[in-house]
């Protein structure tokens, strides 16, 4: 019964890391099948607090945009043409917004990144601003 015992246990160290490695690149497939894609968005990045309550954008708000952002406040981008406003994401997690997106609040940009949809809201990981 032992012997049994001890095959089984080392049957399952042997494959844990196998499992564990196919979930992961299944996690990775499922999200691109939940219609994640690449995506460039152009227009201006706002601090959302202030533009959705005061519709506040532009050169003119840009310094407040960067407190607010620097406070916690999300990051958005408001399509060019569109006026469709996408939150902005950090790459990963337990990250904030790098320098790059955070010094060009109030600027048109060329946005990069993934766009990920939930809840009728549209999100993009940013992978460059431009």
């Amino acid at each position: 019964m032992k012997r049994v015992v001890r095959g089984v246990v080392a049957v399952w160290l042997l494959t844990s890391p196998v499992v564990v490695w196919a979930q992961e690149a299944h996690e990775h497939d499922h999200a691109h099948e939940m219609g994640v894609q690449e995506i460039t968005i152009k227009g201006e990045l706002v601090d959302s607090l202030c533009y959705v309550a005061m519709n506040a954008k532009g050169a003119g708000h840009k310094q407040c945009a960067i407190d607010c952002a620097k406070a916690g406040i999300p990051i958005s981008i408001v399509e060019d043409g569109t006026g469709k406003l996408y939150t902005v994401l950090p790459k990963q997690d337990k990250t904030g917004y790098p320098e790059s997106v955070i010094a060009r609040l109030g600027d048109a940009v060329t946005l990069k990144g993934d766009l990920y949809e939930a809840g009728g809201n549209r999100y993009v990981a940013v992978e460059s601003v431009e």
